[in-house]
């Protein structure tokens, strides 16, 4: 079943980026809400860093819909997500980017919903806590897949079969991540038990990953004030409100970002007694391969910092 289930999102990413071949693209929204649109912020970051041939931008669905993109037309691809494909916001600026000429795909659980009826081309991941699917059919690893299918159709190349190696593999790899880390994960718990707001500090493709952690684990789930800094901004302003007691999780990568992030976690280990930093430099990336570990290592720190939101969250009983 499931890989049958493979197989087809493989079809529909084809069609897609055959889609985008047939057509002269030179624009892509990203369009979500929440973590819908956090998951989509790879399409940004890495369309933005690998290709000059089209520009790329991420904004909330509600905002892209009240206030349309005055360029959206013929010649842009807007991507959106919906895990249920009922959100209303999503929903409504898929219509419009329809309505305005736009190429429209979407990621969903839910095939038939109303935001599958809305776009072109639907991509199906999968989201059954009962009957787990493999990771490769989750919403990030279809993203990157797609991702690279495009740039192969912008930049002439050939590297999406690199890029399905590493997705086929990090289940294997976040699997020997958060076993290694569970440690530290489980006196993450025992420490920030009490904690009534968690700062997340990231940089660079970090970034989707700690906004994730922030509203979608702290706050969502546990109850916990938290906010995303960004690691650059963390001197202009926000580095005044943190003192020896504020809880911080920052993230480090391997990526061309890394030196922003250890700028702030230098400032941080001087100032809190409270600093987890998420270091992708100390992963086994073995099985991802080497030209593309910078931009998979974020979701291997996300499962990791995940299991530490799993384990607070057993810690509160809630």
């Amino acid at each position: 079943m499931h890989e049958e289930k493979i197989a087809l999102v493989r079809r529909q990413i084809e069609a897609l980026a055959a889609a985008v071949a047939s057509r002269n693209i030179r624009h892509v929204w990203v369009v979500a809400c929440g973590g819908s649109l956090a998951t989509l912020d790879p399409f940004r970051y890495i369309l933005t860093a690998e290709t000059d041939k089209v520009s790329a931008a991420a904004v909330n669905a509600a905002e892209f819909a009240a206030e349309p993109p005055k360029g959206l037309g013929e010649d842009c691809l807007v991507v959106l997500n919906s895990q249920s494909g009922t959100t209303a916001e999503t929903v409504r600026a898929a219509q419009l980017a329809k309505e305005r000429g736009a190429l429209t795909a979407a990621y969903t659980t839910a095939p038939e919903s109303p935001l599958e009826q809305a776009v072109d081309f639907p991509i199906y991941y999968y989201d059954d806590p009962v009957n787990p699917y493999p990771l490769l059919l989750s919403i990030f690893p279809e993203v990157y897949q797609t991702v690279f299918a495009l740039l192969d159709v912008w930049e002439g190349t050939k590297r999406l079969p690199i890029m399905e190696t590493a997705m086929e593999n990090l289940e294997e790899v976040c699997g020997r991540a958060t076993a290694s880390f569970k440690p530290e994960a489980l006196e993450f718990a025992a420490n920030h038990r009490t904690e009534p707001i968690i700062y997340t500090v990231s940089a660079g493709l970090d970034r989707c990953i700690a906004y994730i952690l922030t509203n979608c684990s702290f706050m969502e789930s546990v109850w916990r004030h938290s906010s995303p800094l960004h690691a650059g901004e963390l001197f202009h302003g926000a580095c005044e409100a943190i003192d020896k007691e504020t809880a911080v999780v920052a993230f480090l990568g391997i990526g061309p970002w890394r030196s922003v992030e250890e700028r702030a976690v230098k400032f941080l280990q001087r100032v809190t007694d409270k600093l987890t930093v998420l270091d992708a430099a100390a992963l086994d990336l073995t099985g991802i391969p080497a030209e593309v570990q910078d931009i998979v290592a974020p979701l291997v720190l996300h499962a990791i910092a995940s299991d530490y939101c799993l384990r607070l969250s057993q810690r509160l009983g809630h």
